[in-house]
């Protein structure tokens, strides 16, 4: 008996044994090689607009990491810039590749694009204004102005408040001197002053010296306006808007005005709604009140107020005067605020430049009008462009 129980504990082991050696799951000559490529997926393309005179831009993106069926899959770059760089004018290609533990791979690749705004059609045309459909924008030249070379254009401007037709000389103590204005490094210069001597012009007494810039054809409606501009750095302002001629015998009897952009190089008053003016893209359409018209003056004001002083550099103001009844404005190319006016801007008027003083932020002590240098004191405008709609 024993002998027989021997035999058969002897043969279940050996049982056992075979069994575990036919298991198929964990036997490596069985075992099925890994031929699965991992998963890796690119941003899609990244446009970038920069101001001319840039060499390019800093770009961050979401770098791909790749994906696997098994683990630490390893993700590199093979061609391009990494996040956060600045990537050049013109088009780079960043490649990356993926590889497993097995030496599959995988590979994906995005543009990073980064281009100058075109002349020829509104800034930032894609982010900004839109086009109706059928249309397109055509430059109206009459209207517009790069201010390259060296000479002031008096074909498209008038620089002379005596010969602009509007019989304004200044608000004191600000007298609008043509003098003041000149054209070099590609820019518009108005350069504010104090004066040697003061002035007594049209019963006013002047002490500073400012500048009015007025077009000699006009703008219309359904027009988009823009400035490339940069503030002064005193208490005076840097403005780009639309004025509009008036008078109670000949017509028109309503007196308008389209502030596109009104703001101050530094704030010294104490008025609450004026705080913000050395940071703020401030707008406003105006009816003043005239003997002929309505008694009191009705304004309908817009503003965004920015992150940055109107002085620290230049920005694209811009308005699209779309209707009579609405008007859009855009900063830097993108879409900023509205105003409907109180009354229909269908009259024709002019685009104006005016650096001036106001009452409600008075030259104080602290100003830099005699002291500081001529950049400091100088308003710039780098191009005024204006724009039509027509047919395609």
């Amino acid at each position: 008996m024993i002998k027989k129980k021997n035999a058969l504990t002897l043969f279940s082991l050996v049982a056992l044994a075979l069994v575990g050696c036919g298991s198929g799951s964990d036997d490596p000559v069985n075992e099925q090689p890994d031929t699965t490529n991992p998963l890796l997926s690119c941003p899609e393309t990244i446009n970038i607009l920069v101001d001319t005179g840039l060499s390019g831009a800093e770009v961050t993106y979401v770098a791909p990491l790749g994906t696997d069926n098994s683990p630490s899959p390893v993700t590199t770059q093979t061609a391009g810039l990494p996040s956060g760089q600045l990537f050049p004018i013109g088009t780079t290609t960043n490649s990356f590749l993926v590889t497993d533990s097995s030496g599959n791979t995988n590979t994906c690749s995005f543009d990073v694009i980064v281009s100058i705004p075109s002349e020829n059609e509104p800034y930032k045309l894609a982010g900004g204004v839109e086009t109706p459909s059928g249309k397109k924008w055509s430059k109206v030249e009459d209207l517009s102005d790069e201010f390259n070379g060296s000479s002031f254009d008096d074909t498209k401007w008038h620089r002379d408040p005596a010969s602009d037709g509007f019989g304004w000389y200044g608000r004191p103590p600000a007298l609008f001197e043509s003098k003041n204005v000149s054209v070099s490094n590609g820019n518009l210069n108005v350069t504010v002053e104090k004066l040697a001597s003061s002035k007594t012009v049209s019963g006013n007494n002047y002490t500073h010296g400012g500048s009015i810039i007025r077009s000699k054809t006009t703008a219309k409606p359904g027009m988009y306006y823009e400035a490339r501009m940069q503030a002064n750095k005193t208490v005076m302002s840097s403005t780009f808007w639309i004025a509009y001629k008036q008078n109670c015998f000949s017509g028109p009897e309503r007196k308008l005005e389209l502030d596109i952009q009104e703001c101050v190089g530094r704030f010294s008053g104490t008025a609450d709604w004026a705080v913000d003016y050395a940071n703020a893209f401030a707008s406003n359409t105006w009816r003043h009140s005239r003997p002929c018209d309505v008694s009191v003056s009705e304004q309908r004001p817009g503003k965004t107020v920015l992150t940055e002083k109107n002085n620290s550099r230049f920005f694209v103001y811009a308005c699209w005067w779309k209707s009579p009844t609405e008007m859009l404005f855009y900063l830097d190319g993108e879409y900023t605020h509205s105003i409907t006016p109180s009354t229909n801007f269908d009259l024709e008027g002019h685009i104006t430049m005016a650096i001036e003083t106001y009452d409600w932020n008075p030259i104080d002590a602290a100003n830099i009008i005699e002291t500081g240098s001529v950049d400091d004191r100088s308003t710039k405008y780098d191009w005024i462009r204006t724009w039509e709609l027509k047919d395609e």
